[in-house]
């Protein structure tokens, strides 16, 4: 056991002697250099100053400020994404489908690196911004997590573009922000874009702001085709991704497609979303959606704003708001404001939103679209100041939200405006319901609303359902160039149209209220019009509450021109109809008037509230009065007093049968009243008991002496009560003069043609009768012929009575006024006379005879009557002509006074001749001739086409490919295959870009690119060689520069620094004994190359006195040359071309000689090699490597183990 324990001993210590004894050195005491970077190094520009980055051959990862976090080795690695961002995308994965973090888990941060972590740990609910951070690189969120903004900046900062945020992989991001008071922000609009200036901003945002976005890359095209389209400055929402937004602020992001947000299509299935509840997206900028772009190909509603604002937003293309997909839902507080389309090159849509082709728009509760602006700077036109809606789109405006302050506007052609509120072209269906409204927008064409649509769908597309609201601004209803179909405005009509409709050629209105102008070119066939209407088209229904013109004033009377002015002149009377009464109105009518045999109210009812004002009918007729109401004062008046009615004929039907009731057809009642030159074409039927019936007036009560009744006529059939008259009822003052009847009377107790009861005799009136021998009977001749005529005219010049005219009321001729009377009506047709007239006679016997109207002869036809008939004379045959007429297909003889032709026959074509040459372009023409007729025809040539070469032909700006056809006649080389401009190369110094189409150099070379420029490390000067700076050398263009972006331009010699000044390595200083034979040697560090000679004491020596050689330049003075030298101090001087070297050497006296023998002179040893410097071992050194006391102590360790196993076998031995 002892001699194991001995052997294990033993070998422990021949262990520890193999170890090296470098493990035994002691620890170094130098301290390493500690780098002092305030910030950090890049490979561009490392600190100097620092003795870490500033040590030869420093890297920039030495530098303490770009060092690696010690914990990032844990950090996982990112997953490939498949997009074009910078692998280097500040990416937070946490995987599709992970649990999400608990609601209650809110991490802080204010670093780059604790944003990525806090987004990428999953067990984080909501990451809370502590301090501004900017980003180099889109923050990605995958998983379901709520980024708190706490008031303060995330801003995207980077050469390469991208989206601040990008929502991807199913991830669902909510934006909220805490604090909304205490942190405010302020931007400098630069142009279209809001852009952060905490300095000078002139613009405040309250609240977390995410600014600075400029969209994410996606690649389109291939080949060398590719390019680069980007989403979502502020937000990418990629398919099946989530964005709710509470609070907050996207700022001044910009993209190509949705500046503030991008919402991208619908993709296997999953679409993204994005809910709006509060926030704001402000000042964003984008070429369409300038604050939300919505790509969706479903009718999901990928986007919804119940609340939040999108401010200040512009696009040069289309929604500079939003431009919106699917179904976009608009309710509750949202607002949409101040947002702009603005181009100078196109048109352009939808200044707060634009609603693209199959999608619907939805606007509810209190939302609003305000001081919106669709701008165009050119001819181009202008569409949608508020919102525009494309083909098949439908929009639904409901609640209390309202459309207002926006504009459509043109500053190049002001009529090129349309929609200031919206506009929309092709649509399917518009919805106003509720309190919504449209106010207060500017548009050339539409100020309102300029709604089209579908000429393929005219019955399904093009309505407006006006179900409620109100548009209080200009509205014109289909497309006035006929490029897009009609419209309809329909629904319940509780829209009310406060400014002007124009309704277009095959539009119709059918409900609705329309308070302004209507210009009508269509149909109207419903509808209240409380305004006036312009008719060019059709108009089959609609109440026409058409404002009358005056002030119902003797001096200003109203002017009345239709039905609805005639009734609201009755309601302003009789103080009906929401009217203030006002009895002595005064009117005058305008136009005939036609009451369609509506029921009729009375103007003036009774007594207590009769007319008193004066009424002119100038000659025109009210037809179609209809009254079969129970009314005691029946007429198209029911009593009028102490006023006048004049020239008043009315037409229609009285049916009532009230007792004690008074009617007429011009009124029921006068009473010290004129009425003159007026008739009655009513047939009345008034049957109560006690009843007073008369063709004008029922009844003129005792107190009316004043009353006039003069120059009226009655035709219509009256059947009455007690008192009946042709004229009057009753009267027993008054006076009727100058008047005639010829209707039929029949009535009760007092009957009569003129008056039924009368006390004073009515003078010079007349009725008609056959066998009544009274002086006041006339036959119906009497009424033809003039001789009742002259009987009223009572040899007055001014009286009214005419002629004697046709009455087809009354189916005879009578005396009537000025304009008035019927054509006759014939009871047969036109016979001849024989001798060139022809005859007809009229229900009223008239006999009318006319000369024929004979149309001449033909060649197979007599000359005939074109009235009765009758020929005359025989036809005239054909007179065909010696010449040929011809078609496309035959030529013939053509008969010189019809169309009758003879020798028909096809044309016969010669071969043809080229008459135009065709080219590439351009068709030719051949002429062929009729070898008959001499008819020609030409029928094309078909242009040959292009035979474009293969190899490109270019001038100093464009390339193109020539044609190969000499016939080619395209001569202008941008109409050319391929004309455009070179592209790409890059000139140089020397040479000019090479075209990457077709290969030519095209511009001038450019004098700041240098292609192939070398760095010169700077080189100190030394005695035998020039220096040099540090400096930059062309090889191309051959110039030299003294920096490195070669701006600064140098001469060669200028990067040249001159020679040292020589002087002398070795010898100086060295001493010989007078008469010595002995080399002096002397080397002076100038180049051997640049020897000129050697002087002594200022005096060239001969050259048979030295030796030269090189290294660098070494001289030697013979020995029997220095024998010869004085005692004394001397100066040797190697002149070179760089300088002079000097050196000084003594030459000693000799001893004194004595008897003593000279001592032998002992060579001089041979000079011995400098050892070789053997070469540092790259390993630094650790300690010391030969410690003798360690040795000595292994030795005895040893040994004594040795010794004491000899020990030990020793004694076994002796066993």
């Amino acid at each position: 056991m002892k001699k194991r324990i001995f052997s294990t001993l033993l070998a422990l210590c021949m262990l520890l002697c193999l170890m090296p004894t470098a493990a035994f050195a002691e620890e170094s005491t130098e301290t390493p250099p500690v780098c002092s970077c305030e910030t950090a190094c890049t490979a561009e520009s490392m600190n100097t100053e620092c003795p870490v980055c500033g040590a030869e051959g420093a890297l920039p990862e030495n530098c303490e400020k770009c060092a690696r976090p010690a914990d990032a080795a844990a950090v996982q690695p990112v997953p490939e994404v498949s997009d074009p961002q910078p692998e280097t995308a500040l990416t937070a994965l946490s995987g599709e489908g992970e649990t999400p973090a608990a609601s209650g888990a809110v991490t802080e941060v204010s670093t780059v690196d604790e944003l990525t972590k806090a987004i990428a740990d999953s067990t984080v609910g909501t990451v809370k911004l502590a301090g501004d951070i900017s980003i180099s690189t889109s923050l990605t969120v995958t998983r379901t997590v709520t980024l708190d903004l706490n008031g303060h900046v995330l801003k995207y900062v980077s050469a390469n573009k991208g989206s601040v945020i990008m929502v991807e992989n199913g991830g669902q991001l909510t934006i909220e922000d805490s604090n909304t008071s205490n942190l405010s922000h302020r931007f400098k609009p630069n142009g279209k874009l809001w852009v952060l200036d905490e300095a000078s901003g002139a613009e405040t945002v309250t609240g977390g702001v995410i600014t600075g976005g400029t969209g994410k890359p996606i690649q389109f095209g291939s080949g060398k085709y590719v390019y680069d389209a980007y989403y979502g400055g502020g937000v990418y929402i990629a398919p099946g991704g989530q964005l709710t937004m509470t609070g907050g602020n996207i700022v001044g992001c910009s993209a190509e497609f949705g500046g503030g947000i991008c919402i991208e299509s619908e993709r296997d299935g999953k679409q993204g979303q994005f809910s709006m509840s509060g926030g704001n997206i402000i000042g964003c900028s984008a070429e369409c959606g300038g604050g939300v772009y919505v790509d969706s190909e479903s009718n999901q509603s990928p986007f919804s704003m119940s609340g939040g604002s999108i401010i200040g937003c512009v696009a040069s293309d289309i929604g500079g708001g939003v431009r919106a997909s699917g179904t976009f839902k608009m309710s509750g507080q949202a607002v949409i404001r101040s947002c702009t389309v603005e181009s100078a090159t196109q048109s352009i849509y939808g200044g707060g939103i634009y609603v693209n082709s199959s999608s619907s728009f939805e606007m509810s509760g209190e939302a609003k679209i305000e001081y919106c602006q669709a701008i165009s700077n050119s001819s181009k036109s202008s569409n949608g100041g508020g919102v525009y809606l494309t083909n098949n789109t439908k929009f639904t405006l409901s609640g209390n939200a309202v459309i207002q302050n926006c504009k459509a506007d043109n500053s190049v052609t002001p009529g090129e405006t349309y929609g200031g509120g919206v506009s929309a072209d092709c649509m399917r269906q518009i919805t106003l319901e509720g309190n919504a409204q449209i106010f207060q927008c500017t548009a050339a064409n539409g100020s309102g609303l300029y709604i089209t649509g579908s000429l393929m769908y005219p019955n399904d597309w093009g309505k407006l359902y006006a179900n409620g609201g109100s548009v209080n601004g200009d509205v014109v209803l289909g497309d006035k160039d006929k490029s897009d179909g009609p419209c309809t405005i329909t629904g319940t009509g509780e829209t009310v149209f406060k400014g002007k409709v124009t309704v277009t050629p095959d539009s119709t209105i059918e409900k609705g209220t329309f308070n302004g102008e209507v210009i009508n070119n269509g149909t109207i066939t419903g509808g209240t019009f409380n305004g006036t209407v312009t008719n060019n088209g059709t108009i089959t229904g609609g109440t026409f509450n058409t404002p009358m013109t005056g002030s119902g004033t003797e001096s200003d009377p109203y002017q009345i021109s239709t039905a609805d002015q005639l009734k609201r002149f009755r309601d302003i009377v009789n103080g009906t109809g929401g009217q203030t009464p006002n009895r002595g109105a005064c009117a005058v009518l305008t136009a005939n008037i036609d009451l369609n045999n509506e029921p009729w109210t009375p103007i003036g009812p009774d007594t207590d509230s009769a007319y008193t004002g004066a009424f002119d009918g100038q000659g025109y007729t009210v037809r179609n009065l209809s009254i079969t109401g129970d009314f005691k004062r029946a007429g198209l008046f029911g009593c009028v007093k102490d006023g006048s009615i004049r020239k008043l004929t009315v037409a229609g039907s009285v049916s009532c049968t009230v007792d004690y009731g008074w009617c007429g057809g011009i009124a029921g009642c006068a009473e010290r009243e004129t009425i003159e030159n007026c008739a009655s074409l009513c047939t009345i039927s008034y049957t109560g008991k006690d009843a007073r019936v008369g063709g004008i007036v029922g009844w003129v009560p005792n107190s009316s002496s004043s009353t006039i009744i003069r120059d009226c006529y009655n035709i219509g059939n009256i059947t009455g009560g007690s008192d009946t008259g042709g004229i009057c009822g009753f009267y027993l003052t008054g006076n009727i003069f100058n008047c005639y009847n010829v209707g039929e009377i029949t009535g009760g107790e007092y009957i009569d043609n003129i008056a039924g009861y009368y006390i004073n005799n009515p003078t010079n009136c007349y009725y008609l009768s056959n066998t009544d021998t009274d002086p006041a009977a006339k036959t119906a001749a009497d009424f033809a012929n003039g001789t009742v005529l002259t009987l009223l005219k009572a040899g007055r010049n001014d009286s009214p009575w005419d002629s004697c005219q046709y009455v087809a009321t009354a189916k005879i001729t009578l005396p009537v006024f000025k304009g008035q009377g019927d054509a006759h009506e014939h009871n047969g047709k036109w016979t001849s006379n024989g001798n060139g007239t022809h005859s007809r006679r009229c229900t009223c016997n008239v006999v009318e005879t006319q000369n024929c109207t004979i149309t001449p002869a033909t060649c197979t036809e007599k000359a005939k009557c074109t009235v009765c008939g009758a020929e005359y004379g025989n036809a005239l045959g054909h007179d065909f002509t010696t010449s040929w007429t011809h078609d496309d297909n035959e030529h013939w003889k053509q008969c010189s006074r019809c169309d009758a032709k003879d020798d028909v026959s096809p044309h016969t074509w010669d071969n043809g001749t080229i008459t135009t040459a065709h080219t590439c372009t351009k068709a030719g023409e051949k002429t062929y001739s009729c070898t008959k007729c001499g008819a020609t025809k030409i029928e094309p040539i078909p242009a040959t086409g292009h035979s474009w070469k293969s190899d490109w032909t270019s001038d100093a700006t464009h390339h193109w490919h020539e044609c190969a056809n000499e016939s080619c006649d395209v001569t202008d080389n941008a109409g050319k295959k391929g004309y455009a401009e070179h592209s790409g190369g890059k000139a140089t110094c020397k040479d000019k870009a090479i075209c990457e189409i077709c290969g030519d150099s095209y511009g001038s070379p450019d004098p700041n690119n240098h292609a192939d420029l070398k760095h010169i490390d700077a080189k100190a000067a030394t005695a035998a060689e020039e220096g040099n700076i540090e400096y930059w050398h062309c090889g191309d263009c051959k110039k030299y520069f003294s920096d490195a972006a070669a701006k600064a331009e140098i001469t060669k010699a200028a990067t040249v620094t001159a020679k040292l000044p020589p002087k002398i390595t070795a010898g100086d200083g060295a001493a010989v004994t007078q008469g010595e034979k002995k080399e002096l040697t002397f080397t002076s560090d100038a180049s051997f190359a640049d020897f000129l000679r050697v002087e002594l004491d200022g005096t060239a020596l001969e050259e048979k006195n030295y030796t030269k050689r090189e290294g660098s330049t070494i001289i030697t003075l013979n020995r029997d040359f220095v024998a010869t030298l004085s005692v004394g101090e001397h100066t040797l001087a190697i002149v070179s071309k760089s300088g002079t070297a000097t050196a000084k050497f003594t030459v000693k006296a000799k001893p004194a000689e004595t008897a003593t023998p000279q001592p032998t002179v002992t060579p001089q040893p041979t000079a011995q090699p400098q050892p070789t410097v053997q070469p540092v071992s790259p390993i630094p050194s650790t300690g010391d490597t030969a410690n003798p006391a360690l040795w000595f102590a292994l030795l005895i360790v040893s040994g004594s183990a040795l010794a004491a196993i000899f020990v030990l076998r020793r004694k076994d031995n002796r066993k």
